[in-house]
């Protein structure tokens, strides 16, 4: 068994890898200085005595828009208290998960009534959404001064739309309200009513994927300070300048490139890094090296990839065998209707229903948007339109070896094998 506390290694601060924003709260986002400065055009008019602009932020997952918001109401935060005369506070919350408006309406209740009195206290449980809404506005009323919201995850606020209504309209004498949504859903303001949407949305903010460069960047300057001597040269912060005697030069690159053709997202490629990291210092090597970054990503894809497949209904996994299929024939990327003949065949081999080809498209394109599949469109040929057409993009042996353990599926992938 191995003991604890002789496995520095590698790492002088191994918390600055964990690609959770609670862990570890960058101090600069200079990858994203065109979206920070929309968001700070709309916060400005409180420097200048009028009211912040209600935003809504936009972008998917890992692409930096809490810790940017998080950082310009920070920044302003710091004004306030040093250099404006302005009362300002800030009450942030997590719509993930909520639902309804009253969870949402509780947690502000909560925290304006802690920044009322600079004390922890209890969230209210017995009051109606209404009654909610009037001691949050008594509470904000006692503050004074401007008051910005940060919904984040707002798309989480799913079975009512009563606080996205109200707070945007609400009017507390000396209180100036700007509302904050942080979502990954582009169609979420869509999706609202139209009074709503007039009045939340004034400002919009789109946080668009991170391509490899910027990647390779963010990867640096958390190397830098993750990893014991790492540091740029010259003082220049980004990955050509950065210099290690424990991180191989291709190292960083490929959890880039990587993580860029996938989703763009910094959490994933931050995530890569540090079990790569860990591989390396399981494995007792004095470098990281781009061996451990394929075997992380290996590793990444049975941890998450493979669940997910496990996890998926008999009529997608067998969509999935499909392309399995197609790909151990070397057709793959092959077209729905071919890919349709193999479906019937497996369905009437192990007993399950034969959907129509309309449904058992829609189950490739679910896996699609699990990036378990790969999708594309391709002409047929002149005047016969267009076909989807589908391959594997996750390793086949992980297919075989999760679906496999569905007894029912098991005698295909045995074939497949």
């Amino acid at each position: 068994m191995e003991p604890f506390g002789a496995e520095q290694g590698i790492y002088e601060d191994v918390d600055v890898l964990d690609p959770e924003p609670d862990t570890y709260k960058p101090t600069e986002l200079p990858e994203r200085e065109d979206e920070l400065s929309r968001i700070h055009s709309a916060l400005r008019p409180i420097t200048l005595g009028g009211s912040p602009r209600n935003i809504l932020v936009y972008g998917p997952t890992g692409q930096g828009k809490t810790v940017g918001v998080n950082l310009k109401t920070e920044q302003l935060q710091e004004w306030a208290d040093t250099e404006g005369d302005v009362t300002l506070t800030v009450l942030r919350v997590s719509c993930k998960g909520a639902g309804k408006s009253w969870n949402v309406l509780a947690d502000l209740v909560k925290q304006a009534r802690e920044a009322r009195y600079d004390k922890t206290v209890e969230k209210p449980r017995g009051p109606t959404k209404v009654e909610l809404f009037e001691m949050l506005s008594d509470d904000l009323r006692a503050i004074g001064g401007m008051v910005i919201i940060v919904l984040d995850e707002i798309d989480g606020i799913q079975e009512d739309n009563y606080v996205l209504y109200e707070l945007p309209r609400a009017s507390i004498d000396g209180v100036s309200i700007g509302v904050i949504g942080i979502t990954n859903d582009y169609q979420f303001h869509e999706n609202l009513d139209a009074d709503i949407r007039s009045s939340l949305g004034s400002r919009e903010v789109v946080f668009s994927p991170y391509n490899a460069n910027q990647l390779r960047d963010i990867l640096a300057r958390r190397a830098c300070r993750a990893l014991r001597d790492t540091n740029f040269e010259d003082g220049i912060r980004d990955s050509e300048h950065l210099r290690s005697d424990v991180i191989s030069d291709d190292a960083i690159p490929l959890c880039a490139a990587l993580a860029g053709q996938d989703t763009g997202d910094a959490r994933q490629a931050i995530h890569l890094l540090s079990t790569a990291c860990d591989l390396a210092l399981d494995n007792g090597s004095d470098t990281v090296e781009e061996s451990h970054v394929r075997e992380a990503r290996e590793e990444i894809q049975e941890e998450t990839i493979g669940k997910g497949i496990r996890g998926e209904t008999t009529q997608r996994k067998i969509a999935l065998l499909t392309v399995l299929e197609a790909e151990r024939a070397g057709d793959a990327p092959e077209g729905t209707t071919e890919l349709y003949r193999r479906y019937k065949r497996f369905t009437k081999q192990i007993g399950a229903d034969t959907y129509q080809q309309g449904t058992f498209r829609e189950k490739l394109n679910d896996l699609v948007h699990g990036n378990i599949l790969e999708g594309d469109r391709r002409g047929r040929g002149r005047g016969r339109g267009m076909t989807n057409m589908y391959s594997l993009s996750v390793d086949p042996d992980l297919v075989i070896d999760k679906v496999g353990d569905d007894d029912r599926l098991s005698k295909i992938t045995t074939r497949l094998e």
